[in-house]
């Protein structure tokens, strides 16, 4: 089963981010019900490694975060590149991402070890696909600030017209905690 951990965003958030996906010129958008915002990826995991993520996870405590999104990003290459939005959280976002990490790997699992960059998706284009005009429709954009008050293990069974994420596990975070 191919796991990954994130924050959803909220409503409001989401509706806004439907009337960008609406002005982009091109490209596969995220359906409203993936959109998130990866704190790990632990990729394809066995049984015993779902329950030490489902482990790592119960009772797991931190702060809500309050996030806005910004201007445009890509990520990916000549296999895919992802249009996104990044997420401006500061120094409590990288906390919550470094205690979740942590919590992993006592847990015995080895989450992806790649750069955390915290943005959120909005569309997929094939790669080296010319992407100025996602880039353009995305200029000067700023959403939020919006508070992310949980955390959800999801599992993620890719198909040819996009990942289908199912909630395994949310764990909420603490509203008015330091960082919040």
């Amino acid at each position: 089963m191919r796991l990954f951990i994130a924050l959803p965003l909220p409503d409001e958030a989401l509706d806004a981010i439907g009337a960008l996906q609406a002005r982009m010129p091109k490209g596969r958008m995220v359906d409203p019900d993936n959109i998130h915002l990866t704190l790990a990826f632990l990729g394809e995991c066995d049984d015993t490694q779902v329950e030490a993520a489902h482990d790592a996870l119960d009772g797991f405590r931190a702060p809500a975060v309050t996030t806005g999104l910004t201007g445009p990003a890509i990520y990916g290459g000549r296999h895919g590149q992802a249009v996104a939005l990044e997420a401006d959280a500061g120094a409590p976002l990288f906390e919550l991402h470094d205690r979740l990490r942590g919590r992993l790997r006592g847990a015995g699992l080895a989450p992806e070890r790649r750069r955390f960059r915290p943005h959120v998706t909005l569309t997929r284009l094939p790669g080296r696909a010319d992407a100025s005009g996602c880039l353009q429709a995305l200029l000067g954009v700023r959403l939020g600030p919006y508070l992310l008050d949980r955390v959800v293990l999801f599992s993620s069974v890719l198909h040819p017209d996009g990942a289908i994420h199912e909630p395994l596990l949310t764990c909420p975070l603490d509203e008015g905690a330091p960082g919040a």
